[in-house]
């Protein structure tokens, strides 16, 4: 599979009030908290840049899959989502993305970023009823099933905080 291309030519609608539909698969590397898209993941990206009296409308829509790390026991997981962007750009001015309309392309690749970081599942578990890790050996309690002593609290370093009336 070969990367996203978010690269668009716009030269040919800069000086007409018309529009220009893009469409474009593949990859990004984007890693972000346990997060990532990466070769295996395709992204299909549908893009309408619609050229107004002295600005540009973008409507951008992704389709994408992602991995990520189960917030209890760590075990990678798989997602689809899918997301959309409509903003107008004003031609002569700056804007937070640093698309720069003087150039005959656009380069969408923060847009999109942006999307899927936003898009993305931070606090996600592998299932609803996850173990979790053993907190004293750190196994996946989902498939090892934990035989140790309970460890006494007072022979921590830290009991005196538990003593703390917060």
């Amino acid at each position: 599979m070969e990367q996203l291309n978010t690269l668009i030519q716009i030269q040919d609608i800069k000086y007409q009030n018309n529009s220009l539909k893009y469409s474009s698969n593949g990859y990004l590397d984007i890693k972000y908290f346990g997060n990532e898209t990466t070769k295996e993941n395709e992204i299909n990206l549908n893009v309408e840049i619609t050229k107004e009296i002295e600005s540009f409308k973008f409507n951008v829509m992704v389709n994408f899959s992602y991995i990520n790390e189960c917030s209890r026991c760590l075990n990678r997981v798989s997602n689809k989502d899918k997301a959309s962007f409509d903003r107008s750009f004003y031609e002569f001015s700056n804007n937070d993305y640093d698309i720069n309309f003087e150039d005959d392309y656009v380069d969408l690749l923060p847009i999109i970023s942006e999307i899927i970081i936003n898009k993305m599942d931070f606090n996600k578990t592998c299932k609803k009823d996850c173990k979790g890790l053993c907190y004293i050996c750190g196994k996946d309690q989902n498939h090892y099933i934990c035989s140790h002593k309970e460890k006494n609290v007072k022979e921590s370093p830290f009991s005196s905080l538990s003593e703390l009336d917060l």
